[in-house]
């Protein structure tokens, strides 16, 4: 009788509250951006851009809420300060130890403290504050900023004594810099925004998702960051940014930064080749999204209205407009689309072919006695595309040189044509190759003492290698060596003349 009046109770009262499924974490954030540095830093542009784009992806598809966000633009030390203050209270007061807490700064720094309006903040105040904060899981980002020009130089870089966070030292917190601490973070006129800030926060929206499970983790972010940004930075006058990480989370498993698949408005680029896209939105301008996007469609989380979509093509951009609904998702794909994905990655180096024409001065070795060396014009065409397996770049190439008899005085012109094919290996803004070259070298001596000019045709072959950096979208520097032979005319027939040559060129892709 008993037993059945207690199931009775249970069927009216429903589950206990001891029963009841356990409360979800909540999630806060500190948001905190600063253009303004110490006196004689040039003003940023984009910190305090960069903080707000930060908050619109922690609140768009990080789960936090506006009412746990603070957000703090144009601040000094001192006015910080009492930002923390006034936030450590309200964590006290709220928050449990299941909930974790994002910091996020983007400003001047250096000497390891953050320059805020001509005060300073050490940034170990920020690591203690993480540290005190009563919450399971807490992460501080530093985006912190150097001046420069058309590339701003933004950083952790120069700092005599640069801040240490061993992951020992930082039990449940992350610690994410922008920078190394010899390196230079920068941010970018083109994004708007510095390079590390855009692509964590593209990543957040869904790029990063590399499990394609509609969730961004504190990992699949971090190595996207990395990665985007070890590439923007490759070419930048700044220097090579290699964002740092440190971290202690054992026990804890993956920590979910962000939940895309939630956002109130998703687009997917459904195109299955890889391809670099711009997202902008279309009645601001501005720029959402800039992504190399790998195999296979990607979806980003964005927030409703009408987008311009741009893909990188053969030549210039194709573009598609797409409005993403309010609550709803929008796919993007179609065979011009992936077309013109198929292109972009020929030009990389895939089954299509690319020319570039090369011209730059050239030095080489004489192959007679009293001339030591030429100097001349090397022109050069390059095709970079499967000629048989193993061999996907040929050259021809053009040289011009002329110099002057030390010993007897006399001049020779040499005119070089030759004829190459090798491999060719790319690493980003790089491409490296190697090749076998033979040719014809035509040398005319002149102004020769009581003597009249001579001419004649000999064969040659080299082994050359070279080095390409692309600067810009079609313009690119290259560096090319050779070392071999030429089979010289002498008095008493024909001898093998050692020869070595090297050209600087600017190249133009065609």
């Amino acid at each position: 009788m008993g037993l059945r009046v207690l199931v009775v109770l249970l069927a009216v009262l429903g589950p206990l509250p001891c029963a009841a499924a356990e409360e979800a974490p909540r999630r806060w954030a500190l948001v905190v951006g600063e253009n303004q540095g110490l006196s004689g830093e040039e003003r940023l542009r984009f910190a305090e851009a960069d903080a707000q784009r930060m908050r619109e992806v922690l609140q768009e598809v990080g789960t936090v809420p506006p009412e746990r966000t603070m957000t703090l633009l144009g601040a000094d030390a001192a006015t910080l300060r009492e930002a923390l203050t006034r936030f450590r209270t309200r964590l006290a007061e709220e928050a449990s130890p299941r909930d974790w807490l994002l910091l996020y700064v983007s400003s001047h720094a250096g000497d390891g403290s953050l320059h805020l309006r001509g005060t300073e903040l050490p940034m170990r105040e920020l690591v203690d504050f993480l540290k005190g904060a009563p919450v399971g899981v807490g992460l501080l980002i530093l985006d912190s900023c150097r001046s420069g020009l058309a590339t701003r130089l933004k950083g952790l870089k120069p700092v005599a004594a640069p801040v240490t966070m061993e992951a020992s030292d930082l039990e449940g917190r992350v610690v994410i810099s922008a920078s190394g601490a010899d390196e230079y973070a920068q941010e970018s006129d083109a994004l708007q925004g510095s390079f590390f800030t855009h692509h964590l926060s593209v990543g957040l929206r869904g790029a990063a998702d590399a499990s394609r499970d509609g969730r961004v983790t504190l990992e699949e972010a971090y190595r996207y960051a990395y990665a985007r940004t070890l590439e923007s930075t490759l070419v930048s006058p700044g220097g090579v940014q290699r964002p740092t990480f440190r971290m202690d989370l054992r026990g804890r498993g993956e920590l979910v930064l962000s939940e895309p698949q939630q956002a109130r408005g998703r687009l997917t680029l459904d195109v299955k080749t890889p391809g670099r896209w711009l997202v902008v939105a279309s009645e601001s301008g501005s720029l959402v999204a800039e992504l190399e996007k790998g195999e296979g469609p990607t979806t980003l989380a964005v927030a409703p209205g009408a987008y311009r979509l741009l893909l990188r093509a053969d030549e210039g951009y194709l573009e598609r407009s797409v409005r993403v609904p309010l609550n709803g998702a929008v796919s993007v794909g179609g065979e011009p689309l992936e077309q013109a994905a198929r292109l972009r990655l020929a030009r990389k180096g895939g089954a299509g072919a690319s020319l570039l024409l090369a011209v730059g001065p050239s030095l080489t070795s004489g192959i007679v006695a009293g001339l030591s060396s030429l100097a001349g014009l090397d022109v050069r065409l390059v095709r970079e595309g499967s000629l048989f397996p193993g061999v996907d770049t040929s050259n021809l190439g053009l040289v011009v040189r002329r110099g002057t008899g030390s010993r007897v005085d006399f001049q020779q012109t040499e005119l070089e044509l030759r004829l190459g094919a090798g491999p060719h290996w790319k690493h980003g803004a790089w491409t490296f190759s190697g090749a076998l070259e033979a040719g014809a070298l035509a040398v005319l001596q002149s102004r020769i003492p009581e003597e009249e000019a001579r001419f004649g045709l000999e064969p040659l072959g080299l082994v050359t290698g070279g080095v390409r950096l692309d600067v810009r979208s079609r313009l690119s520097m290259l560096l090319s060596a050779s070392a071999g032979g030429v089979m010289a005319k002498r008095d008493r027939g024909t001898a093998l003349v050692p020869r070595a040559s090297a050209s600087l060129m600017m190249g133009f892709s065609l």
